[in-house]
């Protein structure tokens, strides 16, 4: 019985005692199934590859053009993220520069309000000058005069007390020593220096206070120098013509006001600084000795 051979199938009943009884015939046509099988499993698999690869192909080209496409889409994005930038920019300059501007054309308005009030104030004061200078008399030469004797004289005590302030206070001047180098100014600045504010201000408070003995020059500036003992006279004698001055300038000045004198306001002012400065002097004066008391009270009872 012969083997069954069917080429299109490539089956061939392989029984090696069929195979022998077929002889060369059966040999070659076993080699062929043999050839024809390992064809066919060659093509098989290289038919899965090709599958395969078509697959994992369609595969990478989707996800490929699904990155692509994220791509440009995130591109897109980021552009119209930036032009939407660009766009609040502009619009926010655009807005700054019309705040700004509204902001420039008020400040021209309120400078020219400014203006204009100013120059209403201007020319309302001005009219108030008029008006005063038209109300007001010139201060006659003789009250001008006096008044500034009296402010001299006043400037003068200052000058005296804040030279003594300035050596260390009325004590340096008060002992033997001091006294003999205001006996004898020529072998001591310092004593020449008291000297001659000593002698300006007594030129001065007495030809403002004439007529007051106690007053006169030559007693005035006896009474101002140092003595051995002490310095209390002098002292005295220069807060008592400060007193004194004082009171002249505001006896002139009421009466300047009186005869609605031109300047006799800017006086008033200038009386009242120098007031203040005595005042305040006084007070720190004060305040220094209570601080000395107190720390003195403090040292004793330790």
């Amino acid at each position: 019985m012969a083997s069954w051979f069917n080429p299109r199938a490539v089956t061939y009943n392989s029984s090696p005692y069929l195979v022998a009884q077929s002889g060369a015939i059966g040999d070659t046509l076993y080699k062929l199934y043999k050839d024809a099988r390992a064809n066919k499993q060659e093509q098989d698999k290289q038919n899965e590859l090709k599958r395969q690869f078509e697959v994992n192909f369609a595969e990478n080209q989707r996800q490929f053009n699904e990155n692509n496409n994220l791509q440009k889409q995130q591109h897109q994005d980021l552009q119209d993220y930036r032009n939407k930038n660009i766009e609040i920019t502009q619009n926010q300059n655009d807005f700054n520069n019309n705040l700004n501007l509204q902001k420039f054309y008020l400040e021209q308005q309120k400078l020219k309000e400014n203006q204009r009030q100013f120059n209403q104030n201007q020319a309302r004061e001005l009219n108030n000058d008029l008006d005063l200078a038209i109300k007001q008399k010139n201060m006659p030469v003789s009250e001008q005069k006096d008044l500034k004797n009296v402010f001299t004289a006043l400037e003068q005590t200052g000058e005296l007390q804040n030279y003594v302030d300035e050596k260390g206070g009325w004590d340096k001047f008060g002992g033997v020593y001091d006294r003999f180098k205001t006996l004898w100014p020529n072998i001591s600045q310092d004593g020449a220096n008291y000297n001659a504010l000593a002698s300006n201000l007594a030129t001065s408070t007495s030809e403002v206070l004439k007529g007051q003995g106690k007053f006169n020059y030559e007693k005035m500036n006896e009474d101002l120098k140092p003595s051995i003992v002490g310095t209390n006279k002098a002292q005295s004698t220069l807060n008592e013509a400060q007193k004194m001055l004082i009171n002249r300038a505001d006896e002139l000045i009421k009466l300047a006001k009186s005869q609605n004198y031109y300047g006799a306001d800017e006086a008033e002012q200038n009386l009242n600084n120098i007031k203040s400065k005595i005042e305040n002097k006084a007070k720190k004066q004060e305040q220094t000795t209570n601080d000395l008391f107190n720390q003195n009270t403090i040292m004793m009872k330790r």
